[in-house]
């Protein structure tokens, strides 16, 4: 996908003119540094509706935070700061992000250095302070099969006063490993930035190696399909966790059933569960059967009233439905504050979908209805998913119905210059870019939903009782391992 506008500015100015762009109804999508020895280019992107721009403004050792005018770009301005060593002057909060091993320098430092500097610290303590407020340190090593993250409560009894998370226990480096020849298929890696989203990570980057290549529309509707097949999987645990988490076995039961069922599908069509390795540069890897497009009508139709049905059982249980409304809300205020992309957002009022605003592959050719609910608690962001699933079925369905016979892939050259790959994924706006530079790529850049998603969460426990963190924490359904890239 290539970027609609660039604009270039002195480093001094950069706050004032991402500032100036917000004004406008702009807003970040990313923000990261690429190295160019002695010195580095800050990278800005924003996005309004169907437009993408970037802002560019080379610096060599720091530059003024844009936090300071942004507080958006807070979390980028970290992350720029560990990885490449650019500090953003008048910060004042550039603790760890996604990287806290000591010693070892900043990893995608290109330049020249004598000695690694050291930036791990210890995890600061909540500022809140008072009689009968203690801190409750929860993670990074959980209960069960979860990846590590770790969260410090302060809570006066049960009622939670303050929340900080710190997350970058899953950091594997995959932005690095992404430089390099353009000619290398790199959607396996990309697959394995956040397993459940292997195919939205795989689209992405697939859509920045392919530049402007035309892909088939018989390859365009099978990745339609894959997308819409990961988003139901991923919806239907998350609304099952929650009747886990609240205790609703028979619920739970009956949605991993649902969930598992979907699964085996995949396998025996996709020859994946989680629907890898079906993602190629200019098209698909696998082609369907007229057999294959049998079994998945029915497949997805039967999971389409699954989850209606779990619905009901949730909505149909009194207790269930008081553990979920009014909990864990996140106020449209806060949602536009912290810029929450996907359907976090969607449940606290708002209107953003990139398949509906920036169309990739055949969703332009399709028709969908936009889910939103206005409550922005629980239950909101549990009757998004379920109501995204039904649309996700009409959405295979109509692919299913509508395709032709042709070809699943096409030959592409990947242009030089900078380019970015945006995929709704089933936790949202996901965002990846690419610097290339002579046949290879120099940057690349990783912005998963979950990176910007996580700090609104810290609001939306706020008022809520320890207890309750469980349900909000599923509720979001947010990756560690898409955040620790």
């Amino acid at each position: 996908m290539i970027v609609t506008d660039t604009t270039s500015c002195d480093s001094d100015l950069l706050a004032q003119y991402v500032k100036t762009y917000y004004s406008d109804g702009w807003r970040m999508i990313s923000m990261f540094a690429s190295e160019s020895y002695p010195g580095a280019t800050i990278n800005v992107l924003l996005r309004r509706g169907g437009e993408i721009m970037r802002i560019t403004s080379e610096v060599v050792d720091s530059y003024p935070a844009v936090a300071a005018q942004v507080p958006a770009a807070s979390l980028f301005e970290r992350v720029i700061y560990e990885m490449n060593d650019i500090h953003p002057d008048g910060h004042g909060n550039l603790i760890p992000a996604i990287y806290w091993r000591k010693g070892d320098g900043h990893p995608l430092q290109k330049r020249p250095y004598d000695t690694y500097n050291e930036i791990r610290i210890p995890i600061p303590n909540n500022p809140i302070r008072g009689t009968g407020v203690y801190e409750i340190p929860v993670g990074p090593v959980h209960a069960g099969v979860i990846e590590p993250g770790h969260f410090r409560f302060s809570a006066a009894g049960e009622p939670i006063l303050h929340l900080s998370i710190h997350l970058g226990y899953n950091h594997k480096g995959i932005e690095k490993m992404m430089e390099g020849p353009v000619s290398k298929n790199r959607t396996y890696l990309a697959e394995r930035i956040s397993g459940d989203n292997a195919v939205a990570h795989g689209l992405a980057c697939a859509h920045i190696m392919e530049g402007e290549a035309e892909i088939p529309d018989r390859a365009r509707r099978i990745r339609v399909i894959l997308a819409e097949l990961e988003r139901i999987h991923n919806h239907l645990d998350i609304v099952a966790g929650l009747c886990t988490d609240s205790a609703f076995v028979v619920a739970a039961a009956y949605g991993a059933e649902v969930r598992e069922e979907l699964l085996r599908t995949n396998r025996r069509i996709f020859g994946s569960r989680l629907l890898m390795g079906n993602i190629v540069p200019g098209g698909v890897k696998r082609d369907l059967s007229d057999g294959d497009m049998s079994e998945l009508e029915s497949a997805v139709m039967k999971v389409g009233f699954g989850a209606k049905k779990l619905d009901g059982y949730i909505r149909k249980t009194p207790s269930i439905v008081d553990r979920l409304e009014t909990t864990g809300i996140l106020s449209n205020e806060n949602a536009l504050r912290y810029e929450t992309v996907g359907v976090i957002a969607r449940a606290s009022g708002i209107r953003s979908d990139v398949r509906a605003e920036v169309p990739y592959d055949a969703y332009g050719d399709l028709s969908f209805s936009l889910i939103t609910r206005d409550k922005g608690d629980v239950m909101s962001r549990c009757a998004v998913r379920v109501d995204e699933i039904a649309e996700s079925v009409s959405l295979i369905l109509q692919c299913l119905a509508e395709m032709e016979e042709g070809e699943i892939r096409t030959d592409f050259k990947t242009p030089d210059g900078f380019s970015c790959g945006l995929v709704e994924s089933p936790r949202g706006e996901l965002v990846h870019s690419a610097d290339i530079r002579d046949g290879r790529i120099w940057r690349y850049n990783i912005r998963d939903p979950s990176f910007v998603n996580w700090p609104s969460m810290e609001t939306a426990v706020m008022d809520n009782i320890v207890p309750d963190f469980p349900l909000i924490n599923k509720s979001f359904g947010l990756s560690y391992s898409g955040n620790d890239v």
